[in-house]
């Protein structure tokens, strides 16, 4: 049994709205096949990103039994203007509450939120849990620092009320202009942005929800920062030495993890290290599918030097756990 707490999917309804759009993002059919054009540029749009059926084979395939399944905020629909964005997030919504509805095994959703408005960001979300689904996905840029992260105060004193359950995955949340990062070859710039950016970003995120006391007041919440949490893990020791210097200060491998992370980093020496980071029990299978190679991700757990439970308890105990308080 594995449960997977980071994946994407975009529903059929989704899709045809998305091939009505003339400005990112947008699915554009070409000689080859559609391609989805985001504001990081463009990739194939194929069956595992949106048929459900497909999917499922998938998941059967790989030994996932379930998927956590989410918008993700790169491909820049929940930051788009409240005009365009409400819509959009509803039908997303919606077909997750009847995804669930119909194998309920299969998949848990997680909502996405029209973040150009918070009041009305608070109201898709009480208005998507109260129809099954158990939280939501926030942007990474909304969490660089605390005083950015008080913008989603109402959202966290909603998700409080509600127990809800707020992934933090990389994205924006302001719309972005459409270029093309990929084909940018002469300063590997694809990995600059995805990889190195991105992983700092996420390491922001960390520092704001784990080594503050900007959770403090909403106790019932939980979060999941994706990737491992950046680059965390492997700077906690140098963390550690420069809080030496600030007397009274806690050292940051001291402080008890507030946030969860998940595995979706794809090497079996990261997950030890996140282990040993943040402990056996804050650590949540994710495989970024369809995006990623789910295999590849699955293959890194089994392989990382971990004893016999704690890889267990990545693979579904721990979410398991988690997602039986969330629902």
């Amino acid at each position: 049994m594995a449960i997977d707490c980071h994946a994407h999917w975009i529903p059929p309804l989704l899709a045809q709205a998305l091939r009505r759009r003339r400005a990112a993002p947008r699915i554009v059919p070409t000689e080859n096949g559609e391609r989805f054009f985001t504001y990081q540029g463009n990739r194939p749009f194929d069956a595992r990103l949106s048929d459900l059926e497909a999917r499922r084979t998938f998941m059967r395939g790989c030994g996932v039994e379930t998927q956590v399944v989410s918008l993700a905020g790169l491909f820049g629909v929940d930051c788009l203007p409240v005009e365009e964005s409400v819509p959009l997030v509803r039908l997303f919504n919606d077909a997750v509450v009847e995804a669930q509805r119909e194998s309920p095994d299969a998949f848990v959703g997680l909502a996405a939120l029209p973040l150009a408005d918070i009041g009305l960001a608070c109201t898709e979300l009480e208005r998507a849990c109260s129809r099954g689904l158990s939280g939501a996905i926030l942007p990474a840029d909304g969490f660089r620092t605390v005083t950015a992260a008080e913008r989603f105060n109402p959202l966290f004193e909603v998700g409080e009320r509600l127990g809800a359950h707020f992934f933090v995955h990389p994205g924006p949340v302001e719309p972005l202009p459409e270029v093309q990062v990929r084909d940018v070859r002469g300063d590997d710039a694809w990995q600059r942005h995805i990889v190195l950016e991105t992983q700092a970003r996420l390491s922001e995120v960390v520092m704001t929800l784990n080594f503050s006391d900007y959770l403090n007041p909403y106790p019932s919440v939980t979060v999941q920062v994706a990737n491992l949490g950046g680059t965390i893990p492997f700077l906690l020791e140098r963390m550690d030495e420069v809080t030496r210097e600030r007397p009274g200060v806690p050292l940051p491998s001291m402080t008890r993890s507030r946030c969860y992370v998940d595995t979706a980093s794809f090497g079996a020496r990261a997950i030890e290290l996140a282990v040993a980071c943040f402990g056996a029990d804050r650590i949540l299978l994710g495989t970024d599918c369809p995006i990623f190679d789910t295999a590849r991700v699955l293959k890194a757990l089994a392989n990382a030097r971990l004893d016999a439970d704690t890889r267990e308890r990545i693979r579904f105990g721990n979410a398991r756990d988690l997602f039986a308080r969330v629902t």
